[in-house]
């Protein structure tokens, strides 16, 4: 019902003519040739949420192709180097279509092992008349992964960002992704999408807010701009894979999974030409909890209402979140970080060491053009979390989608540090990332949380509800330390050599080299990977975990 309602309001409310607006690609390596533009060059643009929805004056196409030879004669290096495949243009419609493919194949060097990856997929956008503009996109793939990738999937049953993981002849896998979106532009201050996708909140590599860690979700996004202000209204329907064997019930395969819902309110203000800073509220929610009642909460959906009063006056159970960002700008370079606060008490943030005390943060520095060399940058970035953070008394509303965090990758009760840097020399790209992580994991045989599992529960909903398989709960009240349970430790890094082949489908072949050692006290595993291929890099994959 709330669907057909947003859709009804989407296709007949009074709009005035305006150009569309279009997302840049949330890759981290689409936008290298126009990042500096947007986070030092433009004074009043609003990057922290991500996809950045750009007026069709930004033309993000052109800027992709500087620095290229753009002057070919044949068709064939046409659309070999520069172009979209298909271009259909009308007087008030344009669409353009791609192939997109990962053919990659690697070997772990330690255990021999060959890998592959078997990508096919189509990238088709375009706009409608002065409103309206779309993005479809679909990938099936097949793969071996390395060790380390391998034993994620098989113990989470998804593929990190890409889907539902099913097997393919003896040790591959087999899974899809779709992904699209439609916007529409009310006029300079409003424009709405809605979609089936992803979304990032911040300046960085990683985000303790919202990331595009997950499988894609069904969103609506709502984005007032004025002056130097940008509220954005966010709503997206979530899924727990992991309900049925919670509770115990082997009819998965005749359901569909449950279904839980996220309502989240951003207001980014630059204050100087230099400083913006960023304010971030979300809830997870699963049904209106008033008796008798067992549907949407309408409450949430309030575009403007502050959710932590409300999730007080309605007496309500649910998740809320609450974060800052924030970025300053200098010369060619800038600072960066964010502050999450999970189920904000003050009571709790000043008793030290409690399990309620749940937050976490970033700090982070990236330049642009270092020591004067064109399109050479250098980022590094510490993220800190602490133990329960983002879980749940009932792990159905944790911050979570798919199995996997909705923020960072490791969920809570870590630290981890990040050094990158990225040259790119007319079409060639040169990536290094250095990662060291430390966190804390579970036990082997201990069904305590020691609050890195999102899944599992932080109090004794599950003797309440008499489950088995969401733990025990937490080990106690207070004394909580960082990194308690099983320490794990990882360091590693990665090269990565490129050459962008179409720089409008970031279509390029590589060569990259991993490096991942991983310990703690059941096991230590030794990682060495080299792989090469042709790869249509428009989306971002967490494999650096």
């Amino acid at each position: 019902m709330i669907r057909f309602i947003f859709i009804l309001f989407f296709l007949t409310i009074n709009v005035l003519s305006f150009s569309q607006n279009k997302n840049l690609p949330l890759s981290n390596y689409y936008s290298l040739d126009f990042k500096k533009i947007l986070y030092i060059d433009s004074t009043n643009i609003h990057t922290s949420f991500k996809p950045i929805l750009v007026s069709e004056n930004f033309k993000m196409d052109s800027i992709s192709k500087i620095g290229y030879v753009n002057n070919y004669n044949s068709w064939i290096l046409k659309k070999t180097f520069n172009e979209h495949l298909f271009v259909i243009k009308g007087k008030d419609y344009s669409v353009v279509a791609s192939p997109l493919i990962n053919l990659s194949t690697g070997r772990e060097l330690i255990d021999s092992k060959k890998t592959f990856v078997n990508s096919r997929g189509y990238l088709v956008k375009g706009t409608l008349g002065s409103n309206i503009s779309f993005s479809t996109s679909f990938f099936e793939n097949q793969a071996v992964f390395p060790n380390y990738l391998n034993a994620y999937i098989l113990n989470n049953k998804i593929v990190p960002g890409q889907g539902f993981a099913r097997n393919f002849k003896e040790d591959g896998f087999d899974y899809a992704m779709s992904s699209g979106h439609v916007t529409y532009t009310l006029n300079s201050m409003f424009s709405m999408q809605f979609g089936h996708g992803k979304s990032f909140i911040g300046d960085g590599y990683r985000s303790l807010l919202l990331s595009d860690n997950t499988f894609n979700y069904p969103y609506l996004k709502l984005q007032t701009n004025f002056w130097k202000i940008q509220y954005t209204n966010f709503y997206a329907e979530l899924m727990d894979i992991n309900y049925f064997e919670t509770n115990s019930l082997d009819n998965w395969d005749q359901m569909g999974y449950p279904k839980k819902y996220l309502s989240s309110h951003y207001l980014s203000m630059n204050l100087s030409s230099k400083l913006n800073i960023s304010l971030f509220e979300s809830v997870i929610w699963r049904a209106n909890h008033t008796p008798g009642s067992n549907g949407f909460d309408i409450n949430y959906l309030n575009p403007i209402a502050l959710l932590r009063p409300v999730e007080f006056s309605i007496n309500s159970p649910d998740n809320i979140l609450v974060g800052l960002n924030a970025k300053y700008t200098l010369i060619t370079s800038y600072l960066y970080g964010q502050l999450i606060l999970d189920e904000f008490s003050v009571e709790y943030l000043r008793t030290k060491n409690s399990w309620a005390n749940k937050f976490g943060y970033q700090i982070g520095y990236k330049i642009f053009n270092f020591l004067n060399v064109d399109k050479l940058s250098l980022q590094a970035e510490y993220n800190y979390v602490r133990p329960y953070t983002y879980a749940h008394k009932n792990p159905t509303q944790n911050y979570a989608h798919y199995n996997q965090p909705l923020a960072h990758p490791l969920g809570a009760n870590f630290s981890e540090l990040l050094l990158m840097a990225t040259y790119k020399i007319k079409r060639f790209v040169f990536d290094i990332k250095m990662m060291s992580v430390k966190y804390g994991g579970q036990i082997d045989g201990d069904p305590t949380s020691y609050g890195s599992d999102l899944f599992l529960s932080t109090g004794n909903f599950a003797q309440e509800a008499n489950l088995i398989n969401i733990g025990t709960g937490r080990p106690s009240d207070n004394g909580i330390e960082m990194y308690q349970g099983n320490l794990s430790k990882i360091k590693s890094g990665s090269l990565n050599i490129g050459y962008v082949v179409n720089p409008i489908t970031n279509l390029k072949i590589n060569l990259g080299f991993t490096f991942r050692n991983f310990e703690n006290e059941n096991e230590n595993l030794e990682t060495r990977f080299l792989n090469f291929g042709i790869i249509s890099d428009l989306f971002n994959k967490y494999y650096d975990i």
